[in-house]
């Protein structure tokens, strides 16, 4: 075999295939030793999200939207897109568990933030949960490129503006503002240098901390 899975390798993990698709893959991994690998290791990443994460349901509202993404009687071409485009939306989903669900919010921020949802699917990352700080923490979570490459902060219920601050080896960064919308703020951010660790700050005082470990 020459062609090798592309984008399949992370859907198949999620249960987001039809069963054409699935055996395709399946076929395909019993031959081809790097594809299996790169299967294996996306399996990995949803199993750890789903273990760090409590069980939750998402709502009829949202998998509707989600459903309807993936209509088969959509053209070949457009029915790969809203495929991925469905994957996309559940891994934020997976994501969001863990700082409660915002499901108004999610749909209004899926189109606005394809930059940083493309850059997760298609990357192999760690995350963390932040240990809140001071007597008005806030809920956080660091999700980052084993690789260093790049780093998603996602906040619930602000209170207010957050700035990210980072440690690297040769000393302190300002990664910028999250940007807030309704009741979630998020920062994607493509470091220079590996970062060793991030400081949300509301009102100069530090809210929420985490060592980040590759």
């Amino acid at each position: 075999m020459t062609e090798h899975l592309g984008e399949n390798a992370e859907l198949y993990p999620l249960g987001l295939l039809d069963d054409d698709a699935v055996h395709d893959v399946e076929r395909h991994i019993a031959l081809c030793s790097a594809c299996a690998e790169r299967v294996a290791q996306a399996r990995s990443v949803a199993a750890s999200l789903a273990a760090a994460l409590p069980a939750a349901s998402p709502s009829t509202g949202l998998e509707r939207r989600l459903r309807a993404s993936a209509r088969p009687e959509l053209g070949a071409a457009k029915a790969r897109a809203s495929i991925f485009r469905f994957a996309l939306a559940a891994v934020v989903a997976i994501i969001f568990l863990g700082l409660g669900w915002q499901t108004l919010v999610l749909q209004q921020r899926l189109k606005a933030e394809d930059v940083a949802l493309v850059t997760m699917v298609h990357s192999h990352f760690n995350h963390v949960s932040m240990a809140p700080e001071s007597g008005n923490p806030v809920a956080a979570k660091i999700l980052y490129a084993r690789d260093g490459s790049w780093i998603y902060i996602i906040a619930d219920k602000p209170g207010g503006s957050l700035r990210a601050i980072a440690e690297t080896a040769t000393g302190t960064i300002d990664l910028g503002l999250l940007t807030t919308t309704g009741e979630t703020a998020s920062l994607l951010v493509h470091p220079r240098e590996r970062l060793r660790s991030v400081v949300l700050q509301r009102a100069d005082t530090n809210v929420a901390s985490a060592r980040l470990i590759y």
